[in-house]
């Protein structure tokens, strides 16, 4: 059975407050009416032209025809105002801001202010950066529980060619690297 990857997506509704959810969720709610409501001249023209009864009643006999070219003709007209505001918004940041470097270069940060932030040990960052493969793992609470830095030690004399065929990718059956490998080497 093939191992699965855990998801990379954080989701974290308790950082959410619940008073910012239900103010989402009203707002996703109004949208969708006010979308479904923008297609509903479509949808009355298809059924209209598909013969249901009630489309006939509106588009015919109630002028809504009529109605359906007016609001074309102001959809149209919005359409090319919201265009005409954003091309026009688009001109005048690039006349501003074209060809000007704004950015400033961030300070560095010492290795001691992120090992302190992290809460590790700097000869744990230097490990780290210093792995060719690395193991964190996190608690509950998303802080560092501990590391693990390895460098992989090859005698490249050793080692003969390597087609496709003889290549395992990470964490693949038949991955023999354990922990008691001696081309790894542990460094924390």
């Amino acid at each position: 059975m093939p191992a699965t990857r855990p998801s990379l997506h954080i989701d974290s509704r308790q950082l959410v407050s619940r008073r910012r959810r239900v103010a989402d969720a009203f707002l996703t709610a109004f949208m969708w009416i006010l979308y479904s409501y923008l297609w509903a001249p479509l949808i009355s023209l298809v059924a209209w032209l598909l013969g249901f009864e009630f489309a006939y009643d509106v588009m015919v006999r109630a002028g809504g025809w009529e109605t359906l070219k007016e609001l074309f003709g102001f959809y149209t007209f919005m359409i090319a105002c919201i265009f005409v505001v954003v091309a026009g918004w688009s001109v005048i940041n690039r006349r501003r801001y074209a060809y000007r470097d704004r950015r400033h270069e961030i300070e560095p940060v010492a290795d001691r202010d992120i090992a302190t932030f992290f809460g590790i040990e700097d000869a744990q960052l230097k490990a780290m950066r210093e792995a060719q493969v690395s193991r964190i793992r996190l608690n509950n609470e998303g802080r560092i529980e501990s590391v693990e830095a390895r460098i992989l030690c090859v005698d490249i004399g050793s080692t003969g060619p390597v087609g496709p065929e003889g290549a395992v990718a990470e964490n693949e059956p038949g991955d023999d690297h354990h922990e008691d490998d001696p081309l790894i080497q542990r460094l924390s």
